[in-house]
Order: C-alpha cells, then structure tokens, then sequence
C-alpha cells in the first residue's frame, strides 16, 4: 500500500467524487424531483471524467514529487496536495450545489458576480435553511474526505519516498497516468455532445478553459451583419445599437417645462420569480391567487407571454433597467463592469424625474449595488425589509415623502418568491413539496402588491400615474427542469414572466403575443414623448394615437384646453419583434408562435416548439401544470438556416458587449 500512494490519493478524490454525484443525482432538487429524468445520460459520463481528473492530480503530484530532494520541499509539496484535494472536493461539490440551485456551474463569472453573496444572510439564508439536509450532506462528506485526505498524508506521504522499487514507481505513475488520459479524453468517446460536456466537465477543467478565453480577443465573426440585422441593429454602424437623437436638449427641456400633471410617476414592480404559466391571469384559479394583481391586469394592457432576456434576477434587471439582452456566455452586469451603457432610470433623472429604488434583496447579493447607485438618484436596502410585506409598508412611507416638485420613477423589487419560497415565520411552516411553498408565497407576494396599489390609488397622483408589473425571471418547476428536449435555462421555464402596463391613456387590451423585458424601456420613452439617444435594443410596445380636445377633456376632468389639444391616448402595436434570450451559451428565439432553441457550442443542440398562447395546461395544479410547449413533429423548412442565424446573432451580440459598442 504504501508503495502506491499516489494511486490511493487518486482513488479517495474519485470516491468523494461519486459520492457527491449520488447526491447530486440521486436525491431531490430544490423543484422537487430528481435533477434530471434521466441520470443515466450523465452520471457514468461523470464519473469517468472525475476519475481522469482525480488521476491527473495524482500524477502531477507523483511526478514531481520523485525530483524533490530536499526534505523541506517534499513537505510544502505534500501540504499542498492536501490543500488541492480539499479545494477539488469542496469547489465540485459547490458546483453540484449550483446546479441544484441555480441552473448553472460554478466559474470566474459566477465568482465575479456572487462573491459577496455570503454576508447576505436574509436570502442566503433562507436558501441553506430550506436546503439543510441536503448542503449538511454535502458540506459533512466533502469535509471526511479532506479528512481522509490529510490522514491518507500522514500515514502513508512518507513512505512513497522510500519506495526502492523502480517497477512500483512505474506502476503508481503509469495506472494515473493511463486513467487520466482516458478518463479526459472521454468528452470524445463516452461523452455524446458539447452539451452533455457542459455538464460533466470537472470544474477545474472549466474554469482554466475560462480563464483561457478570458485572454482572448473579441473576435467579430464571419456573420456578424447577418447576426447584427436579425437582432434589429445597423451593421455598418460602430455603434450598432446606438439611436442618436438630435433634438434631445430641446425634448427634455420641453418635456421638464410641463407641468407636473402632464409628467406622470412611473411605478415599476418588479416581481421576484413570477412564473407566467402560474400568473396567467387568463386563468379563474389564478386570478383568485393573485387578486390584487389580477384586478390590476383588466385594467392594463396586458402580456401574459412576455420574456426576461435570461436567468437569474442579475440578468432580469439589466433586460427592465438598462434595456439590453444578457451577454451569451458570462454575466452582463459583473463581467462588462465599464460597458458604457445609457439606461432607463439615468434618462429619466436627466429629464427630471426623481428616480429611487426599494428592495428587498441586499444588492451586493450579486453586486448589483455599484450600478444601482449609478443609475438611481436614491436606492434602499434595510436588513428588516427583506420580505415583501415589509418593504410594501417601506413604499408607503417613501411614497409619502417623495420630492413634491418632480414625477416619481421608482422600482419596487420583491423577494418572497425567491427560492426556496419562504415567507415570515408567523404565517407558518414552509411547505416541503416546493409547488406549495411557491403558491403560498403567492399569495403573500400579492397581498404586500395590494398594499402597493392602495397607496398609489388613495394619493393625488392617482390619475397621474403609470403602473407597471413585470417578473425579473422565471424559476422551472420539477417537469420543465428535468425534461429532455429542452436546452438549458433559457427555457420557458426560467423565462416566461408576466407584463401589464397601466395608466392614463393606455388601452386596456390583452395581447398574446411574446414579448420580451427589452421593450419596456422604449416603451416608457414613447409614452412619455421623450426623444433621447439610447442604447435601447427593443421597440415600443404602444401605438401613439392623437386625441381630440373635447373627447380627452370629457373623458379628464383635469385637463387643461392646451393638454387637451396635444393628448394621446396608446393601444398595443400590431407587430412585433423576434424575442431573443441568452445565458451561458444558451440561446432562446420566440417569434410569431415558434420558440427555438439553440446553442453556441453545439449546432446539434437544437430545436423548435409551438409556443403556447393560450391557458390549455392543466390548471388545477397552477405551479406544475405547465412543463413544456409542443414539440414539432417536422421543423419548419427553414429550420437550418434560423437556427444558424440565432446562433450568428449571439455571436455578435457577444462581440458587440466585449469590444463595449453599445455607446459612443
């Protein structure tokens, strides 16, 4: 045995390896149910791989080791192999965790934007809590086997170096070596596609391949303008995106000039985790869930399928705040700190508005605070608003104290139904089945919107006031998460989300079409009648129509004559615009009724469905009723050539966020 000490170092990383995989596998996901349907198209795969990663440290730190000669030397070396083993164990088994939580694995991205998420303990948490069991697992093994590790040091490190056996030598360096090139090599013959790479790829493995693009230059493909067209940006522009506005000066400063009556306050709600086939306010049962919000949607020009530009609420805000889609490979937000971009909050406080910001989430969670202090005149966190009642009854005070000489743009972000859906304590256990946690966490969200709503209808700018609703992200239940035909987290699943739009002049009107985050910012600009340069990648979703004075003042007893003569009254647009999502090469394109899938490093990972715009899933159970679209029996003719462009569209929206030219 103690011949052979690099091989046993190499068979105890693999066995907590297995382990955690039986864990990651075998037991229920935060969604219910297992990970995936079937375990068996990944965790051989896995454990494979695992064992050539495992060996591949053994032989590096065998190899070297037989060149040490000086005693101090062999004891930092030996150290170290016990420091790397325990960062291998504890790193794959986060990994796991992730996966479980999050839809996504561990990497600098993920490190970029979530290092500072350990010191929020209110949604932290909630998440360890409402997974003890299976994190006391996890964290209890990793922490034997490290264990195991340091002992396995002790006992046998020693020894290895009195082996006088040549062959023993050989035969320790030879096993490692011949199991870690088998063992990584199997992404080309045990491992069926890019995709399924993606998720067995040890996480070491992933993160130095990260680390290698990351030192790359961005690169403008060979379809860029094909890609650039089909996003709905100019090609032979620098500056693709970028809208030039040459009036805006005298715009805003007519627009400031107005008086207050004719300037609106904008309410932006932005809820946590509203999952659109569970707030489909088509649906009697639903409407009984969410009366407040419900109530709201017969008054609202309403989108029951609209689109968050991607997963999680990091990627949501940046679709709702800054109008743009997520980057298709890293995080927007964290990863592209010094992308010059112009938002919505910042164009509205240059136009006068006093822009704030409620949350109920601590924004260093994944370091959204530097940019909510850049875009928002006022933002709040407070450690006892972290759940949505409470920072309901936080609106009503800020609300009522607000600046009396400017319009209010204010976002208002809940958390409650945020996984693992738990609420305040007093309202009772979580459930454990998480479909009942969700629709109980509903309700809670609802009643804290309702507070919101009461205090906007009883003040005096009641009629001057535009209310928005809209989801940050979905969160997939068991059914989507699992199913095999759908393609990673840019799914329905974790993109469906409602969209109502209220206030004065705006045409109460259902609308099926799909529609995504990104057009809520030029939305607002059109109604507003504001002419600004901007970033914006959307269109709005209203159609401006002039209304005569006597019919606007019969209709408005505060009108004046001079508003009266310049009123409009907004109903829907009739076209729309293909809806894009992009996340960790994922891509998602929803047009008319079709939503296609792809990926970026995989032109086989593909496919297309029949988007579902109509309530025809079971309604009787409203958190796992919908798992998927119809899946096309034969794809359309042009099939091919869409799923390329989507592909040539991702490419160069990539390139256009990393050589950061959205704004001059």
């Amino acid at each position: 045995m103690k011949n052979f000490y690099w091989l046993w170092y190499g068979f105890v990383l693999w066995i907590a390896r297995v382990a955690q995989l039986c864990f990651l596998y075998w037991m229920d996901a935060p969604t219910g149910g297992p990970i995936v349907e079937n375990w068996g198209k990944f965790f051989p795969q896995t454990m494979v791989v695992e064992a050539g990663m495992a060996m591949t440290l053994a032989f590096i730190f065998g190899a070297v080791s037989l060149v040490l000669k000086k005693h101090l030397a062999r004891k930092i070396w030996g150290i170290l192999s016990v420091v790397v083993a325990g960062v291998y164990i504890f790193s794959s088994g986060g990994d796991d965790e992730l996966v479980r939580w999050m839809g996504q694995h561990l990497s600098l991205s993920f490190f970029g934007t979530y290092s500072n998420a350990a010191s929020d303990m209110g949604l932290v948490g909630r998440i360890f809590i409402g997974g003890i069991g299976h994190f006391s697992l996890s964290i209890g093994w990793a922490a034997l086997m490290i264990f195991a590790s340091a002992m396995l040091y002790r006992k046998l490190y020693w020894k290895w170096f009195e082996v006088t056996k040549p062959k023993n030598i050989l035969v320790t360096l030879g096993v490692t070596l011949f199991v870690a090139v088998v063992g990584l090599s199997g992404s080309c013959w045990c491992v069926s596609s890019n995709m399924c790479w993606k998720r067995v790829c040890p996480v070491m493995l992933r993160i130095a391949t990260e680390i290698k693009q990351n030192v790359s230059d961005p690169v403008k493909g060979e379809h860029y303008d094909e890609g650039i067209r089909l996003l709905g940006g100019d090609p032979t522009k620098e500056y693709p995106f970028w809208k030039e506005a040459p009036n805006e000066a005298q715009s805003i400063e007519a627009f400031k000039a107005k008086p207050l009556s004719e300037r609106p306050d904008i309410i932006l709600l932005t809820i946590e985790t509203f999952r659109g086939w569970t707030g489909d306010m088509r649906i009697g049962s639903a409407c009984e869930r969410f009366r407040n919000l419900c109530k709201l949607s017969k008054k609202s020009l309403y989108f029951p399928n609209a689109r968050s530009v991607g997963y999680p609420s990091v990627e949501g805000f940046l679709g709702v705040l800054a109008g743009v889609w997520s980057h298709p490979t890293k995080s927007f937000l964290s990863d592209y700190a010094n992308t010059n971009l112009r938002t919505l909050p910042k164009i509205l406080s240059d136009a006068g508005y006093y822009t704030d910001l409620l949350t109920a989430t601590k924004p260093d969670f994944d370091k959204l605070d530097p940019w909510f202090e850049a875009w928002f005149d006022h933002w709040e966190f407070k450690s006892e608003n972290q759940h949505d009642v409470p920072i309901a009854d936080r609106f009503r005070e800020v609300y009522a104290n607000r600046p009396a000489d400017k319009p209010l743009f204010m976002d208002w972000m809940t958390t409650s139904m945020h996984v693992p859906f738990t609420i305040p304590s007093e309202y009772g256990p979580t459930p454990s089945d998480p479909d009942e946690a969700y629709v109980r966490s509903v309700a809670y969200m609802d009643s804290a919107v309702g507070i919101v709503l009461d205090e906007i209808e009883k003040g005096p700018r009641a009629n001057q006031t535009v209310i928005i609703v809209v989801g940050d992200h979905a969160f997939g239940n068991n059914g989507q998460h699992t199913t095999p035909e759908y393609i990673g987290t840019v799914q329905e699943g974790y993109t469906w989300v409602p969209l109502m739009i209220a206030g004065p002049g705006i045409e109460p009107l259902l609308k099926t079409e799909v529609v995504s985050q990104v057009n809520l910012a030029p939305t607002i600009l059109d109604y507003l009648g504001l002419e600004v340069s901007n970033n914006f990648v959307g269109t709005s979703l209203l159609k401006r129509i002039e209304v005569a004075s006597d019919s606007v003042a019969a209709s408005d007893s505060t009108a004046t004559a001079d508003s009266a003569a310049k009123a409009y009254t907004f109903t829907a647009t009739d076209s729309f615009s293909p809806v894009f999502a992009f996340r960790l090469t994922d891509i998602a394109m929803q047009k008319d009724s079709l939503t296609f899938y792809g990926n970026l490093d995989d032109p086989e990972a593909s496919s297309v469905f029949a988007t579902r715009l109509t309530p025809d899933w079971d309604t009787t159970h409203l958190a796992e009723g919908f798992i998927v679209g119809r899946r096309l029996d034969k794809a359309p003719a042009d099939f091919d050539a869409v799923e390329a462009n989507m592909r040539n569209a991702a490419e160069a929206w990539e390139y256009t966020v990393n050589s950061n030219k959205l704004k001059p």
